[in-house]
């Protein structure tokens, strides 16, 4: 029997790293705000399970200064496990909690010269046990994905769920994770259920779609749909680099923290961007009543077989292409950008999208401007040019 326990989902204070190096400012204000978070968490139950938010370990400055991929793996990406991992392990083992981050990582074994926006868990042993790397990614995001180099991913990693959406099985119960933007996309969550997840771990969410209430919708969904809980960690003030004392305002994370239940409900939220947590009670044996003897989960529901062949049929008109990045890594932003607008102009012709009145195909893409310039920034703007 799995006994009730406190989940945290940290909601911390989040510096861009232009390097390595950088990251240790980040874990210099999160561990003790961890640690707090932790100190007090027995009140109610013992604590078995921390989420941090996307971000919490290097910040943004590779995205919003439009750094090249490369560039990004010699200067931010880290390797699992590794120093920075080794920081949260000690917390981890410190507190016996499972505790969940993530980070951009070099996966060498796999392919060289590339990123994975990666998930990962850390067992109460210091180990991890778990990693995901994320499905789908934002355009201005340059992270590779599993799909980008499919048929290497399947030859070094695997083919199935547990290749793509795995599930760590603990013994504070099944966890899976996602991380941001394919939280959008509701395979995400039903993939992991269908794997065993009884507990969703997601981390990030830009501002304007948390004011407007798609996060909250997007969490409580996937808690609904597919009976899971749903421990959702965003970033609070975000500062553009290390050296800054005034938050970012470009791209800006939203706050709204947030933890529900597997009926969808909020048990608690964060709805301020401030550095705090959103802690609530998870009790996996009441979740799994809820599933076997209940008429209201739904996933014994699922038509796979069905939606599977509908997929496949779909798929025939309009699949977003696989490996794009087998050969190259990642493009600049401008030609990343105009590759989403070429899908979108084949969607047109094939009669998926229907334009406004007066759009033509191909339009000119604007130029974006950053008011910092990062090398890959400067590169994309003399592709721009051209």
């Amino acid at each position: 029997m799995i006994e009730p326990y406190m989940a945290f989902a940290i909601q911390s204070k989040t510096y861009g790293c232009t390097s390595r190096e950088d990251i240790k400012k980040n874990l210099h204000n999160l561990i003790p705000q961890i640690e707090g978070c932790l100190y007090m968490g027995d009140v109610l139950y013992p604590t078995k399970l921390v989420v941090l938010s996307e971000g919490a370990l290097q910040g943004f400055y590779d995205e919003h200064s439009r750094m090249d991929h490369v560039e990004a793996c010699k200067k931010i990406a880290i390797t699992l496990p590794g120093e920075e991992s080794e920081r949260l392990a000690e917390v981890a083992k410190k507190w016996k909690v499972y505790l969940v981050a993530q980070a951009k990582v070099l996966e060498p074994d796999i392919i060289k010269d590339r990123f994975f926006n990666t998930a990962f868990i850390i067992d109460p042993e210091g180990n991890i046990i778990h990693k995901h790397r994320k499905g789908r990614v934002f355009t201005p995001e340059s992270t590779t994905t599993p799909w980008d180099v499919y048929d290497i991913w399947k030859e070094k990693v695997g083919e199935g769920l547990d290749a793509f959406y795995p599930v760590a099985d603990t013994p504070i119960g099944r966890i899976g994770t996602m991380i941001c933007y394919e939280g959008y996309f509701c395979e995400t969550g039903r993939m992991l259920a269908l794997n065993g997840a009884e507990i969703l771990c997601r981390g990030g969410e830009l501002e304007h779609h948390c004011n407007i209430g798609v996060w909250e919708v997007m969490n409580r969904a996937h808690a609904v749909n597919n009976s899971c809980y749903m421990v959702a960690a965003n970033s609070g003030p975000k500062f553009h680099t290390t050296s800054e004392s005034v938050p970012s305002m470009t791209g800006s994370t939203g706050s709204d923290t947030m933890i529900c239940n597997y009926r969808g409900q909020i048990m608690s939220r964060v709805d301020k961007p401030h550095v705090s947590y959103a802690a609530a009670v998870i009790n996996i044996e009441e979740l799994r009543t809820f599933r076997v003897k209940g008429m209201i989960s739904l996933l014994p529901h699922v038509s796979a077989e069905l939606w599977g062949e509908l997929y496949l049929e779909a798929a025939k008109k309009f699949s977003w292409p696989k490996n794009l990045y087998a050969e190259e890594a990642p493009p600049l932003y401008p030609e990343r950008k105009k590759f989403y607008k070429d899908i979108v102009d084949q969607m047109i012709r094939k009669g998926l999208l229907s334009p406004p009145e007066g759009f033509e195909l191909h339009e000119r893409i604007e130029e974006y401007e950053e008011p910092q310039k990062g090398e890959g920034q400067q590169k994309e703007e003399e592709l721009v040019k051209k």
